[in-house]
């Protein structure tokens, strides 16, 4: 006599279930999920393998670009872009001078020397420290030009802060257009995110969605020792044959938010839900090295950092001008400021803050956050700071720099 096995019916069962719990979620993803002009399969925001080069989306950029010819940002040869001078961007937010320096609408000249008795300072960073979605009164440079100015320090405050900028670029537009104004003070802004974005060449491999389409300059370590490579910076033109012929391009192997496994097909690819898994256990869906450790000090961009920073201090002295970091702490930060957790790169900023003249707004702005909210320190719709939080960080500056 045969006795039934009980366990069959279970074990079907759970099988079919799980048959169709993989079915389901496939057509889920399929129908929620969209696809750009490159063919980058995108489950809400978040792109999945394996990606593809941003060619057609480039070529679109690039047309509107060439249309324009007047953009508030344009190609720059030595820094990759710099903002244009004698322009306004867009939505009427910011304009510049002939020198390319933030102004108001007054469009303010930057004379070749200042006036005797002035202080000049120059500040360098990126889009914080040119003050991204405020108005130019609202940024922490001009509040600190007229704080210094009210206390009975004749000062001006040039603004020298790029859009989007790495480390890099920062000292690089001070030696292109900052050391010519021979500045008294140099100010250098700080911000995590551009250790990060130091390591990069082509903008739109690191930030995908970002409308900059040009590369940059980056340096890379040769026996301990800064080199810089991709200067001149290819024009943003020659960007879609890069593209076209990677295997060909000689600088490839330094470009860190390129990942060839990111790019490789697969047959399981062909399932949305095999890739989304994949992708989100490898990559996070961000390209940007998300195992890496960026702010270890001794590794590749902890070291390119700092001696980028040493580059720029020895300069500035050599000139004859004293040189401030200025620490920008962003959103995330904030936040793990505010609740009584390290910072992610609190190492290398101690190694900065023992070495260098570090002036730290952080405690201001958790004060203002622990006062007005944290979402008071961000500019309307925006990461960038407000006018609250642009304050904060003058005020911070100006009794510093008045102290001494």
């Amino acid at each position: 006599m045969m006795i039934k096995n009980k366990k069959w019916p279970l074990t079907i069962l759970i099988i079919a279930s799980v048959f169709l719990t993989v079915i389901v979620s496939e057509i889920v993803l399929r129908a929620i999920s969209h696809t750009d002009i490159d063919g980058n399969v995108f489950v809400a925001d978040r792109r999945i393998r394996p990606f593809q080069f941003p060619i057609k989306s480039l070529e679109k950029k690039l047309e509107q670009y060439k249309k324009k010819g007047t953009s508030y940002t344009h190609y720059d040869p030595h820094l990759g872009w710099a903002v244009r001078p004698n322009s306004q961007s867009e939505h009427g937010l910011y304009f510049s001078n002939s020198k390319g320096v933030r102004t108001s609408s007054s469009r303010r000249e930057t004379l070749p020397e200042a006036t005797p008795g002035m202080l000049r300072i120059a500040i360098f960073g990126d889009s914080f420290t040119h003050g991204d979605d405020v108005s130019y009164e609202e940024s922490w440079g001009a509040i600190l030009e007229n704080i210094l100015n009210q206390n009975g320090l004749k000062a001006e405050v040039l603004n020298l802060g790029g859009l989007g900028y790495a480390m890099d670029q920062a000292f690089l537009r001070w030696r292109k257009h900052g050391k010519p104004l021979n500045p008294d003070l140099v100010l250098f802004g700080f911000q995590n995110s551009n250790i990060k974005r130091n390591m990069n060449l082509i903008r739109m491999l690191y930030s995908p969605d970002s409308g900059i389409i040009f590369t940059k300059p980056r340096f890379i370590l040769k026996d301990d020792a800064l080199q810089l490579i991709n200067s001149p910076t290819v024009p943003p033109q020659d960007l879609i044959n890069i593209f076209n012929n990677w295997q060909g391009w000689k600088l490839r192997e330094h470009e860190f938010f390129f990942q060839e496994s990111n790019y490789a097909p697969h047959p399981l690819y062909k399932s949305r839900l095999a890739s989304f898994i994949i992708t989100g256990l490898t990559t996070k869906f961000s390209p940007r090295r998300k195992e890496y450790d960026f702010f270890a000090p001794h590794s590749s961009s902890g070291k390119i950092a700092l001696g980028i920073i040493e580059a720029f201090k020895r300069e500035v002295k050599q000139e004859g001008g004293s040189f401030f970091i200025v620490h920008i702490p962003t959103k995330n930060p904030l936040k793990r400021l505010m609740e009584g957790d390290q910072l992610k790169y609190h190492d290398l900023l101690e190694t900065v803050r023992a070495s260098y003249d570090l002036l730290d707004p952080a405690p201001a702005l958790v004060d203002q956050a622990r006062i007005h909210g944290h979402n008071a320190l961000l500019a309307s719709g925006s990461s960038h700071y407000s006018k609250i939080a642009n304050e904060a960080v003058a005020q911070t500056l100006a009794t510093a720099l008045l102290s001494r």
